[in-house]
């Protein structure tokens, strides 16, 4: 699975309000892959939710963080750079 697909599933899994305080701290260009990563999921199985999350607190992930933290953590998928594809 890419990062980038990680990157929307968990999006989409922490739901609506808190993705989008996250995508509003993102540039114009990160902001559109994400947003049309998130637009070709179709199907999320728990395994792939499960799967996500899992690499996502190994990444240090709490529920606790402000968005910009968990904004730093989501670039750990992408070396600590910018997101891309």
């Amino acid at each position: 699975m890419t990062p980038i697909k990680k990157m929307a599933i968990f999006l989409v899994a922490i739901g609506e309000e808190k993705a989008q305080r996250i995508i509003a701290l993102m540039d114009n260009s990160e902001i559109k892959t994400v947003i049309s990563e998130i637009r070709k999921l179709t199907v999320i199985s728990q395994e792939m939710q499960d799967i996500v999350w899992t690499e996502i607190q190994e990444l240090g992930y709490e529920e606790r963080m402000t968005p910009p933290e968990v904004l730093t953590i989501m670039r750990f998928l992408f070396n600590g750079s910018k997101i891309s594809r």
